[in-house]
């Protein structure tokens, strides 16, 4: 157990590292980050169901992976 700790460890390591950094550091260079801020409330038209239904089928793929990982190790 204590492996697969280190191996979500990195991977939420280099997610961050890789992905996550860069894409916040250009949305402030771009001026992209200023237009969200001034959003007021959260908009659940199709681009909120859009992301929404994304977010729950990542969730979804990861705890997949996560019990077929654990139930091979037993």
């Amino acid at each position: 157990m204590e492996r697969i700790s280190r191996v979500w460890a990195a991977l939420v390591a280099g997610f961050l590292a890789s992905v996550l950094v860069p894409a916040v550091a250009w949305a402030e260079e771009s001026g992209v980050a200023d237009v969200v801020r001034k959003k007021k409330g959260i908009s659940f038209g199709f681009g909120g169901i859009f992301g929404l239904i994304c977010c729950l089928v990542v969730i979804a793929i990861i705890v997949g992976v996560v019990f077929l990982v654990i139930r091979r190790k037993k």
